[in-house]
């Protein structure tokens, strides 16, 4: 007598939804020498997903739903997304029913009924062979019968419904994501107004006043290029004993002549001062805010 062998599961085969099973097993039997195999894992989305892999290798990056065999095509099939019934999916052939790895990117509709959930699936020859003796058992005639009404009783839904099914779920999707940016801004508008008082009030109370700008002391901060960047100064002790010297001079010439300062309050929250200096035919420019006078441009004098 032949006694009957017993396929040892893994662990983590054992993990695998009975779809998932029957597709390698039916990989297993198609390809023996192959080593497929399928990896479990958890996707950064937080959702458990598989991966298909040829001798530890894997097949997609990307990873799908569940891995099922297409009796009605022959083909093995990564879902990437399954209707809310669970009657239909769809996904990427990745491997066709000769063997081949799957090259096109084009996505296929399953119907779930067409989906074997047993690893009993053995090639498509071995299908076709069904005047076996196995297939003409009374108990194989009984289950190919209920299978067969299985799948007749169950209407199988169109490429157009599983459209209509995926534009609901993304619609409602994008419909949520407009409601909680509606809800962010709501919240920054009334954060806005709470906060804008107190800026003011802070800005108003540490507004530095007229006296404290010193018009001769500024223009030689700007003369010696003291508001440049750190790169452009000078970098030696005599470098910068130099330029002071330059700075100095330069201001004083340039404000032998007179010099004009005018100050514009900005609703108690800042001051903007103006320097203009007939000598240089410019104007410079400061806003005081925060208590420092901080130095912002200057412009010729247009018309001089």
């Amino acid at each position: 007598k032949t006694q009957p062998t017993t396929t040892m599961k893994s662990a983590a085969e054992q993990q695998l939804s009975p779809r998932t099973q029957a597709a390698l097993q039916y990989l297993r039997r198609l390809k023996p020498l192959d080593g497929y195999s399928i990896e479990r894992y958890l996707a950064s989305s937080g959702k458990q997903q598989v991966r298909l892999k040829r001798r530890n290798v894997p097949i997609r990056d990307e990873g799908f739903e569940e891995i099922v065999l297409d009796r009605s095509a022959g083909y093995v099939v990564g879902i990437q997304v399954l209707t809310s019934r669970g009657d239909a999916g769809r996904g990427i052939v990745l491997v066709d029913k000769n063997g081949k790895l799957g090259d096109d990117d084009s996505s296929v509709t399953v119907q779930m009924a067409n989906v074997s959930t047993t690893a009993s699936v053995s090639r498509g020859n071995a299908t076709r062979g069904s005047g076996s003796s196995s297939s003409s058992l009374p108990g194989s005639r009984q289950n190919d019968g209920r299978a067969s009404s299985a799948t007749a009783g169950t209407t199988p839904l169109s490429d157009t419904d599983i459209n209509n099914e995926l534009l609901f779920k993304y619609g409602g999707m994008a419909l949520g994501a407009l409601l909680a940016l509606k809800i962010i801004f709501t919240a920054l508008n009334i954060l806005s107004i709470l906060v804008l008082p107190l800026v003011y009030l802070y800005l108003a109370s540490n507004c530095p006043s007229n006296d404290t700008f010193d018009a001769k002391k500024e223009l030689k901060r700007v003369m010696r290029g003291a508001h440049l960047p750190e790169e452009h100064q000078p970098k030696g002790f005599f470098e910068q004993g130099l330029n002071r010297l330059a700075a100095s001079v330069t201001t004083e010439l340039a404000t032998s002549l007179g010099y004009e300062i005018s100050m514009t309050d900005c609703f108690g929250a800042a001051k903007m001062a103006t320097v203009k200096v007939p000598v240089a035919n410019a104007e410079y420019y400061w806003i005081g805010v925060v208590g420092k006078w901080r130095y912002i441009g200057q412009r010729e004098i247009p018309g001089n």
